[in-house]
């Protein structure tokens, strides 16, 4: 079958060998993403795409791609490829690189499925100056191990984080933050070098992802604006208990300055009532003055707690308030209180 095929497909295309040209061509495609890290690992995902017309092709994928995902098999280039290509760049570049971290998973479409190999490359970057060169880790003592992209092919590099491109030696299309290399093309032994410089204002000690970075704590301006929010919000708590009223003024003991600039937009409670009001609509007064006209003009402290779901504290200062200006009468009737609208107001 024509998966079958993709392993020798790709192994010529990394290793630049001779291998299958006599293979049909079975439209596979393979993107090698390279995620650039501060500390100078890389993080590789290596898909491949098969596609398939019948579902015994369909059958058949799913069956190799269950053993490439159990390790079984390998499809090309797979782990054993990259491990003696770190081993050898190794050797070139005088610093120890391992692969780590190994993952494999697939998916399968209706008309194509995907192999997929993640891993964790360290010491893929050499270090230069305050930044990084991408350059021996494609090396050995033959040339690069990174010889060509064929058709349907592509290579991104992701710039790391905290990092610009400085200088780069190979033509790539430039995508956010990646630079892209799309088959078909060839690579020189020493073609293939990108250098990264920490970017403006993250000179060395001062990217809080290189190696050198500082340690991590807290900015004293961000500090402060998270207390000012948290004061914000107690305030905010606050003036919604009482109500909504001003906390300044209640603070001041002074109710009678409260704001009412609003009272004549909102209906009055009896109209409010008669017309199918919503009662949430209504002011806090409005909305007590209904209560006791529906209650025969007359109820106890605690049935208006009841009734409107309020704390106990703010029907408190709600009614001293209402007491005050006149709109109601409160009535001490041993450890309760009455509220009654004015003389003249009752419901009979």
């Amino acid at each position: 079958m024509r998966y079958v095929l993709v392993a020798l497909l790709l192994v010529s295309a990394l290793s630049g060998a001779a291998v299958a040209q006599e293979a049909p061509d079975i439209g596979a495609a393979t993107t090698f993403d390279v995620d650039l890290q501060a500390d100078g690992n890389a993080d590789w995902t290596v898909r491949t795409t098969i596609p398939f017309d019948t579902d015994e092709e369909r059958a058949g994928f799913r069956q190799y791609a269950e053993r490439f995902e159990d390790g079984e098999v390998s499809s090309s280039p797979g782990l054993a490829f990259f491990e003696s290509a770190a081993a050898a760049s190794s050797s070139v570049a005088d610093r120890e690189m391992n692969i780590t971290s190994v993952e494999r998973e697939y998916t399968v479409g209706n008309g194509s499925g995907t192999l997929q190999l993640r891993f964790h490359w360290t010491n893929f970057l050499a270090p230069a100056g305050d930044g990084y060169e991408l350059s021996d880790a494609l090396l050995t003592e033959d040339g690069t191990w990174l010889r060509s992209l064929e058709s349907g092919q592509e290579i991104a590099v992701r710039t790391p984080q905290g990092y610009e491109i400085q200088r780069s030696s190979i033509e790539a299309r430039q995508e956010n933050d990646s630079l892209v290399v799309v088959g078909p093309e060839s690579f020189d032994p020493q073609e293939f070098s990108i250098t990264y410089a920490p970017e403006a204002g993250n000179g060395p000690g001062e990217s809080p992802d290189s190696p050198n970075g500082p340690e991590d704590g807290f900015d004293p301006f961000v500090t402060v604006l998270l207390g000012l929010l948290f004061v914000a919000v107690i305030v905010l708590a606050v003036w919604r208990w009482r109500g909504g009223e001003p906390i300044a003024e209640v603070a001041n003991g002074d109710s009678s300055t409260l704001s009412t600039d609003d009272d004549e937009a909102v209906p009055d409670a009896s109209d409010a009532e008669e017309s199918g009001v919503d009662p949430e609509l209504l002011s806090d007064e409005e909305r007590v003055e209904t209560l006791l006209e529906q209650n025969g003009g007359r109820m106890r402290q605690a049935d208006i707690v009841k009734e409107t779901d309020w704390s106990d504290a703010k029907v408190s200062q709600l009614l001293s308030r209402m007491a005050d200006e006149g709109s109601i009468e409160k009535l001490r009737l041993g450890r309760e209180n009455v509220i009654s609208l004015p003389d003249g107001e009752d419901e009979e």
